[in-house]
């Protein structure tokens, strides 16, 4: 009688692979048995499997790198949200605006009411004026005729540039005017030096002791000087303001009823080894109003 010990069962004739009863049975050093077939392709399974996580080890970071954006994806991110704010940054920006010109207004207010301190009466001299230029009697205004008066042609007059200057001259301190220039289609405003040519061709730039603000017939606004400096205004000033100051070397110019700064030049007060002051010199020579003339 045979003991349970002795008896096979099904199960041990077939291969662990294949489930199936063993063809060409093999055994390996472990004492397991297995079809010859199954267990050689197992093992030629288990080689590319080691292969290809070989390699998958060394390709991680090329994956992981193909897998990462590009800083250029991410860029055009950011310029998809910036066009989605645009409106946003946009009323932020008039916000900032609006607010930077009413400080430019508090601050301009304050300088004008500053510099309004020191205000000086401006009385024009018709001894100057160009004979195309008439002076009223209180010599407060000055107007554009177009023919030329006959009248005396004195060393003080200008025969060739359209100008008259103040009955009084500043050479140290500080003083300011203001002209009014509603109305008016041409005009021009400023200081010049006392020295100015008169006679012949003027020099109508600082270099010629002029500092001027001008306005054509088109609502045009310039600067004299060499060249020329173009001015682009907000608003057509309707009265002018003008401040020198000879200890800082600055000549201003300002919208009043704007109240807005419009330039400044800045002057040179140095002298030269003659005594004779340079360009812009207002220390010692004396330097006079070259006031508005308006077109009529």
């Amino acid at each position: 009688m045979s003991t349970s010990s002795n008896v096979l069962s099904e199960e041990q004739f077939l291969c662990p692979i294949c489930l199936d009863v063993f063809t060409e049975p093999v055994s390996i050093p472990c004492g397991h048995n297995f079809c010859k077939a199954c267990i050689r392709e197992y093992w030629n399974s288990t080689q590319e499997i080691t292969e290809l996580l070989r390699r998958g080890t060394e390709l991680d970071h090329v994956h992981l790198l193909q897998r990462s954006p590009s800083p250029m994806k991410d860029w055009s991110e950011i310029s998809v949200h910036r066009d989605l704010h645009v409106g946003t940054a946009r009323r932020a920006l008039s916000r900032l605006e609006e607010t930077l010109q009413k400080e430019m207004e508090k601050s301009c207010d304050a300088e004008l009411k500053m510099i309004r301190q020191r205000s000086v009466d401006v009385t024009l001299d018709p001894d100057t004026a160009h004979p195309c230029l008439i002076v009223s009697e209180n010599r407060k205004q000055v107007s554009f005729q177009g023919t030329r008066r006959n009248i005396p042609n004195n060393p003080k007059r200008f025969d060739s540039y359209l100008s008259v200057l103040g009955k009084k001259g500043f050479s140290s301190g500080r003083f300011y005017f203001e002209i009014q220039v509603r109305g008016k289609i041409e005009w021009e405003v400023g200081v010049a030096r006392e020295s100015i040519i008169r006679k012949g061709q003027t020099a109508v730039s600082p270099d010629g002791g002029l500092w001027a603000l001008y306005m054509t017939g088109e609502n045009k606004y310039e600067i004299k000087d060499t060249p020329p400096i173009p001015l682009f205004l907000s608003q057509k000033p309707q009265k002018v303001g003008v401040f020198v100051d000879y200890e800082e070397g600055q000549i201003s110019f300002y919208d009043v009823e704007n109240r807005s700064h419009i330039y400044s030049f800045t002057v040179d007060n140095s002298v030269d080894n003659n005594g004779a002051h340079s360009r812009g010199s207002a220390k010692q020579s004396q330097t006079k109003y070259h006031n508005t003339w308006p077109g009529v």
